[in-house]
């Protein structure tokens, strides 16, 4: 086709005269409200509940070192009082407290029937014995290697072994035995140094005092004595002295 004789295109608008208010208007967006403020706590309160919850955390740890703090007491009062109770328990054994009226004996045929029915039992010569609150003897027998026995008496004069004990390498025979003749000149000796009743008689190889003796007296005092081999008195005083 021609282009003279073309028709040109148009639009709806084309040859509508341009308002020139319109071009530059625009189209106004309304402002977005302001946002409201947020709500914020009063001071003085939130000190207060900082406060608070200070303090509860003060009182917890408080409960809690109280707590362990008391625990520990009452640890170390048990332990206190368990000490105690064993001293206690302890000086009983070394006193005259309490019932003593079958500890100790007078007479030296009572030691020496002792020391034969422990002879009966086992090997060795008697070396010591030792009176009980129950009326029984401990004896200790010394064999001629050093090898030593425990043996019990009880009141009725039965005997049993309680216990061995190998010799040494330096262990020699005993020289001082408690025979019936011994036996009853320590008796005699320590009692006409502390009136009471023997309670333990032990021989050992010092020269100058080979027999030790323990008197209970009647007021309920243990007085050592230490005889000499002529059975003379070297020293006395009370048990446990140095």
């Amino acid at each position: 086709m021609d282009d003279d004789n073309s028709t040109p295109e148009t639009s709806p608008t084309a040859g509508r005269p341009v308002d020139s208010g319109r071009a530059d208007a625009v189209v106004a967006t309304p402002a977005p409200a302001p946002a409201a403020p947020k709500r914020r706590l009063p001071r003085a309160l939130l000190i207060a509940g900082g406060a608070v919850l200070a303090v509860g955390v003060l009182a917890g740890g408080g409960i809690a070192v109280g707590s362990a703090i008391a625990d520990e007491a009452d640890d170390t009062s048990t332990s206190v009082t368990d000490e105690g109770d064993d001293d206690s328990q302890d000086g009983d054994d070394d006193s005259a407290s309490g019932d003593v009226s079958n500890l100790g004996t007078a007479s030296a045929d009572d030691l020496i029937a002792m020391t034969d029915a422990a002879s009966s039992a086992a090997e060795g010569e008697p070396v010591s014995i030792e009176l009980e609150r129950d009326g029984s003897a401990e004896v200790t027998l010394e064999a001629q290697d050093g090898a030593e026995t425990e043996v019990r008496v009880d009141s009725e004069g039965a005997a049993s072994v309680v216990s061995t004990e190998e010799p040494g390498s330096d262990d020699t025979a005993p020289q001082n035995v408690l025979d019936a003749d011994s036996i009853a000149a320590v008796v005699d000796a320590a009692l006409a140094e502390a009136d009471g009743r023997i309670v333990e008689v032990e021989a050992d190889n010092d020269g100058a005092s080979p027999w030790e003796v323990t008197v209970l007296t009647a007021a309920g005092e243990f007085i050592q004595i230490e005889l000499d081999a002529e059975f003379a008195v070297v020293a006395a005083g009370a048990d446990g002295d140095d």
